[in-house]
């Protein structure tokens, strides 16, 4: 007959070092596969860039930044950075902000913010769009002119201006401190000095500015002067705000 061998119970300290490494072992291996489809996805030809989709811009045309970022068609997606969108867009003038971001499986998709125009200078046939900072932000060449119009930016007329950057600067300045209402009823700009910057609105008034100082409370005052009935500002011809504080008409 034969005899049985006995059972003795796993000691606990010994089942639980045993889960313990097998449960290391099963994080290790989860690691190591999430690693490799994440070095696959970053790596891999399988998974290149079809698809660019561009929002918010208008000055910049469409064709403009497809052509800017071409090169990153064919790329693996997961390399394609901000960064590296950025990098491609960043010399645009008409650009205040970009972002991207990745939608998988192979679409980049950018969203800009532009700088508005402030005012416009007409060259021979063409028809320059400058943001505040009086850089050129996009050009209406030749037929194009036309085009031009929709946006209704201030003209800046003074050969005086054009020819002095300190001038010029003084003036696009002025403008990019408006409110859009404002500016939109402004016909032209102009100035012979950094201390004499003038606005002609659209119904013929002259607004004297002088320099770009104290500009966000001019710009409230001509807000406000605008807006009003006061025979005072609708029937003058001059409005000085040069000293906000002290209109004055003629």
């Amino acid at each position: 007959m034969t005899e049985a061998l006995a059972s003795f119970p796993e000691p606990e300290a010994v089942g639980a070092r045993r889960r313990r490494r097998r449960g290391i072992i099963v994080l290790i291996a989860g690691l190591a596969a999430l690693l490799g489809l994440i070095a696959t996805i970053y790596y891999s030809p399988l998974l290149p860039l079809r698809n660019i989709e561009i929002s918010g811009n208008e000055l910049l045309t469409d064709g403009q930044a497809e052509e800017l970022l071409s090169d990153l068609y064919g790329e693996p997606v997961a390399q394609v950075g901000p960064g590296d969108v950025r990098q491609r867009l960043e010399e645009q003038n008409v650009l205040a902000e970009v972002d991207s971001r990745l939608e998988l499986p192979d679409t980049l998709v950018v969203e800009v913010v532009e700088h508005p125009p402030v005012a416009e200078v007409h060259q021979d046939s063409d028809v320059h769009l400058y943001n505040e900072h009086g850089e050129i932000i996009r050009t209406f060449a030749g037929a194009e002119q036309l085009d031009a119009e929709d946006y209704a930016t201030p003209q800046v007329s003074s050969e005086a201006a054009l020819e002095d950057e300190a001038v010029f600067g003084t003036i696009v300045s002025v403008l990019g401190q408006l409110p859009p209402e404002a500016r939109a009823q402004m016909d032209s700009a102009t100035a012979d000095s950094i201390d004499s910057v003038q606005l002609e609105l659209t119904d013929g008034r002259v607004v004297v500015w002088g320099s770009d100082d104290r500009g966000q409370e001019k710009a409230a005052v001509l807000e406000a002067i605008l807006a009003s009935e006061d025979e005072a500002f609708t029937e003058a011809e001059v409005i000085d705000i040069s000293t906000p504080s002290t209109p004055v008409t003629s």
